[in-house]
């Protein structure tokens, strides 16, 4: 278990004990989130605690949907249920993503409106 996404993947209960039996010195650790506890294993390890994203542009998501939305029209065609609603799915996930991340986009201050 050397991984972030290894410990996330594991229970609160598992990570504590995994803290009691390689990491006696780590103190408090029944009173941790599982969030907490990653990041304690982490930090005892030596590794970086936290991951960087990697930003997708949404023209490049944008461009991914068009692609999928032509592989959906040709399923429909081919009365392919089953992939129609795969395609369809992901479709709305990608869309899903394009709105937060125009959501969050960057904060600019407002101006304030001079007399």
């Amino acid at each position: 278990m050397s991984s972030r996404p290894e410990l996330e993947k594991l229970t609160a209960i598992k990570l504590r004990e995994l803290i009691a039996a390689e990491y006696p010195e780590i103190q408090g650790a029944h009173a941790m989130k599982k969030e907490e506890l990653v990041v304690t294993i982490l930090k005892a390890r030596g590794e970086p605690t936290h991951e960087v994203k990697k930003h997708v542009p949404v023209t490049d998501l944008k461009k991914t949907i068009r692609q999928l939305k032509a592989e959906q029209a040709q399923a429909l065609e081919a009365k392919d249920a089953k992939k129609n609603t795969e395609l369809r799915k992901k479709i709305a996930k990608l869309k899903r993503k394009t709105r937060m991340i125009v959501e969050k986009g960057p904060k600019t201050p407002k101006k304030a409106k001079s007399k």
